[in-house]
């Protein structure tokens, strides 16, 4: 592949953005974070969904508030300026641990699920490897083909959800919610920890995100992204409500893919069955995205703090890493619930949420804003000419326009 592949893969759409964010946020919790919070808040799981939809926005306006006043710069770049060099090239390090971590575990969801529920044989090394070969195809194209593959996968999962759900209403049971909040909301509060850390914290991938959104589409950024959490909160509750009304609470909490097996149920008069193979293939396709973020997220993290040019000679040696860790990171799937609800949380708040707040408490103590473009050259070459091709333009319409349709205002 040539150096210059994608190279104009370098702007995406406020749209595009928080398309990417529901796909991430579906990525690999869709079919795990069900049973975590259902094992907690039993029956009540759907009220710690709810509740968490609140914390999901404010983490967000946190990382917008860091964009506001670093609009071209990543987490990577306006931390160096924030803390200084070396400090900065330390908490950058962080989050490529971070982000090495979170690629390995989200490889290893996608070999547990086929080794448990679709390919038994065949070895978690060879399934991990054959997916992580996509996945490096997809990081080198560039951020603006995976948003464009986010679109598709975006509609498919909407359809596909509301599929599953419009066939299973004839199987909805009520009684499965009783007794309502038996312990009051001490569970519902309780089921929210696991959520936060997974995915809400991860979330802080978007920070690499939001240097690259046009110039013209960020007023409508904040809209999307809060269209977005909204869905993100409905998708989540409606997914959980189903699973305690279709399965019921003890065979949620114990199955390791409780939404995947809820589909089994579907069956319309002998002609509608076997829908579980498209919520494996959605689930598939979203963890695609999820990992093709994080493995960018990483290497664009790595590039910025060693000063390269670009990020893609690091796509390959990455893979060889995060391949090896994904087999070790875990023993078992029982192994991997106790993680999720234990010390990944408060692992994923540091990264997600205490540093990125401390950023924007020192950036705002110390009045602190840049509007320099950080990225890298290739990019910022194929962004100038396409900024002087429109200011030629905007030219060429003021000659040809006797009346302006507006009046121009100094930016």
């Amino acid at each position: 592949m040539s150096k210059y592949a994608g190279i104009n893969n370098a702007e995406i759409t406020s749209g595009q953005c928080a398309k990417i964010l529901f796909l991430f946020a579906l990525g690999s919790a869709a079919l795990i974070l069900p049973t975590l919070v259902t094992s907690i808040a039993k029956q009540d799981g759907w009220i710690s969904m709810v509740l968490a939809g609140p914390f999901n926005y404010f983490i967000l306006l946190i990382y917008l508030a860091l964009a506001e006043r670093f609009p071209r710069l990543t987490l990577a770049q306006y931390s160096e300026k924030l803390l200084g060099v070396w400090l900065g090239k330390a908490l950058t390090l962080l989050y490529i641990f971070y982000f090495l971590l979170l690629s390995a575990l989200v490889l290893r969801n996608i070999s547990d699920f086929m080794n448990l529920s679709v390919l038994p044989q065949t070895p978690e090394w060879f399934i991990n490897l054959t997916f992580m070969i996509v996945i490096i195809y997809g990081v080198f194209l560039g951020i603006e083909t995976i948003s464009r593959t986010g679109e598709i996968l975006f509609s498919w999962s909407i359809l596909v959800i509301g599929l599953v759900i419009f066939a299973l209403f004839n199987q909805f049971n009520f009684q499965n919610f009783e007794p309502f909040l038996y312990e009051g909301w001490l569970r519902p509060i309780k089921g929210i920890y696991p959520i936060l850390g997974f995915p809400i914290a991860e979330f802080v991938f978007i920070t690499m995100i939001f240097p690259l959104v046009r110039q013209e589409d960020r007023k409508k950024l904040r809209k999307s992204l809060k269209l977005s959490v909204v869905a993100i909160a409905f998708v989540s509750t409606l997914i959980t409500i189903f699973l305690v009304a279709v399965m019921g609470v003890q065979e949620a909490s114990r199955s390791p893919f409780a939404v995947y097996d809820m589909a089994k149920n579907i069956n319309i008069e002998e002609i509608l069955v076997r829908v579980e193979i498209l919520v494996a293939m959605v689930w598939i396709g979203t963890v695609f995205m999820k990992l093709a973020l994080c493995v960018y997220v990483l290497t664009v993290l790595t590039a910025q703090m060693v000063n390269l040019s670009t990020y893609r000679p690091l796509v390959i040696p990455y893979s060889f890493v995060i391949v090896p860790i994904s087999l070790m990171v875990y023993r078992n799937a029982a192994h991997a619930h106790e993680f999720s609800i234990g010390g990944w949380t408060i692992y994923s708040l540091l990264h997600g949420f205490v540093m990125p707040l401390l950023l924007l408490l020192v950036a705002v103590i110390r009045g602190k804003k840049d509007m320099s473009d950080g990225r890298f050259k290739d990019e910022q070459g194929s962004n100038s000419r396409r900024q002087k091709d429109s200011e030629a333009a905007e030219g060429n319409s003021d000659i040809t326009n006797k009346e302006p349709a507006y009046d121009a205002t100094p930016s």
